[in-house]
């Protein structure tokens, strides 16, 4: 697929300036990984999002019976109980 092409900048360092509408129809922004490779003559870029600090607790609070997962919760009981429960399920 084909988008429009935007003009960038080859910097002193060899970086290169992607034009800012181009970076928006991508979504990508500093801090993101570039991995670049020639392909038949031609450099491609793939652009991967940096890894995050944010806890999936609030997505998945939902989907948690009884609120919120306390900050000491015994991770080893938990699993162990829903594997109890889900086979207890499958073989009635």
């Amino acid at each position: 697929m084909k988008h429009d092409a935007g003009k960038g900048k080859i910097g002193d360092r060899g970086e290169i300036v992607i034009d800012g509408k181009l970076r928006e129809e991508l979504g990508i922004g500093p801090g993101w990984f570039a991995l670049q490779q020639v392909v038949d003559g031609r450099l491609e870029v793939e652009f991967l999002p940096p890894e995050h600090n944010e806890s999936l607790a609030g997505c998945l609070a939902k989907y948690v019976k009884g609120g919120e997962i306390p900050a000491d919760a015994d991770w080893g009981k938990i699993r162990d109980e829903v594997w109890s429960k889900a086979v207890r399920e499958e073989t009635i």
